[in-house]
């Protein structure tokens, strides 16, 4: 039993420095980037010109991305943020009393991705590329089908 215990101690002895941490040591690490990601965008409005918005409008989208994940996506109108998620696939709707004006306004959608720069940033999340995808709504305030 006490040489099992010797050899125990024995073990523990030698392994005891490489639990020690010192700050003063420099650890450098060179990141190495991967290719950027390729991102696809479709939304249900790609094929038509200026949707009405009568009373509302359904968004519709989907993102791929290659070799990359999605962080965040976020639309809005007229400076006004009305939709966020972190879903590839989602949906919402645009409502007539979100534009202040009769007639065509902008809908803006950002979509923050990974930029794979593989720096510390990039890994926790932080770092981001954004693709931006604006489609002009007409809004038909006050005609209502």
């Amino acid at each position: 039993m006490r040489m099992i215990i010797s050899i125990l101690l024995a073990t523990l002895i030698l392994l005891l420095p490489s639990c020690f941490y010192s700050d003063s040591d420099i650890f450098e690490v060179e990141p190495v980037p991967g290719d950027p990601p390729v991102i696809s965008i479709s939304t249900n409005l790609d094929t038509l010109v200026n949707p009405p918005v009568n009373d509302s409008l359904q968004v519709i989208y989907n993102v791929e991305i290659e070799g990359g994940d999605l962080y965040y996506v976020a639309a809005e109108i007229s400076d006004i943020q009305i939709f966020e998620s972190d879903s590839i696939h989602g949906s919402f709707w645009i409502s007539h009393s979100m534009s202040a004006v009769t007639g065509v306004d902008t809908l803006y959608m950002d979509f923050y991705y990974s930029s794979n720069s593989n720096s510390l940033a990039d890994v926790t999340g932080f770092e981001a590329r954004i693709r931006n995808l604006k489609i002009a709504v007409d809004f038909n305030l006050g005609v209502v089908n």
